[in-house]
């Protein structure tokens, strides 16, 4: 949804009755990316601190502010790489951390498109959609089925056994996102398709 203030995106948070602003796309790209991890509790927008430079006391804005269940809290600027050619936002950073950035967060970092890729935000959109019609039984029966094959599969071949191609995608989806099926990836940019190798990964309670 585009606003005509200020922001440009506003966005429901997934799973709770509340929205968030972004100022880019990028920036709503690198939430969806955090709302698909299982080890973040919570994403704010727009946090702001304080900081000195040669020009006096200034205000910065970090597009995200992180909480992991392990409680560390990380601030991230979300900037394409060419849009800090002029290295303001890298001397900024550098400032924040030198001065207030442990009255805030444990860290503060800067997030690309070389971070946070087209195929990480792919993956991320693709697990929220499968969490808003998550199905427990087609879910268990497919993590079931991957189990006793027992060995890497391609997907198409997966979901002709299922029967159900929509329904496994959807199962598939959810077992990814809950970090019991692998993408048998050659690299991080890499897209799960038909043709995609996965495995099962074991359940560790």
């Amino acid at each position: 949804m585009k606003s005509t203030s200020s922001c440009r995106l506003i966005a429901a948070y997934p799973g709770r009755n509340t929205y968030l602003y972004f100022e880019s796309l990028f920036e709503f790209e690198c939430a969806q990316y955090f709302w698909s991890r299982l080890d973040v509790v919570d994403v704010q927008t727009q946090y702001r601190l304080t900081y000195v430079d040669e020009r006096g006391v200034q205000e910065h804005f970090f597009d995200l502010r992180v909480v992991f269940a392990n409680g560390e809290v990380v601030l991230f600027a979300c900037r394409p790489k060419d849009r800090d050619r002029s290295g303001d936002l890298d001397r900024t950073l550098k400032n924040i951390r030198n001065q207030t950035l442990r009255f805030h967060a444990d860290r503060c970092e800067m997030l690309t498109e070389e971070t946070i890729t087209e195929a990480l935000v792919y993956r991320a959109r693709e697990i929220l959609r499968a969490r808003k019609f998550r199905n427990t039984r087609n879910y268990t029966r497919l993590y079931k089925l991957l189990k006793e094959i027992g060995k890497p599969i391609r997907v198409f071949r997966l979901l002709e056994e299922f029967g159900d191609e929509g329904a496994g995608w959807n199962a598939m989806w959810n077992l990814i996102g809950d970090g019991l099926i692998e993408h048998l990836a050659p690299d991080d940019n890499s897209i799960l398709t038909h043709t995609s190798w996965i495995r099962h990964v074991e359940y560790h309670a």
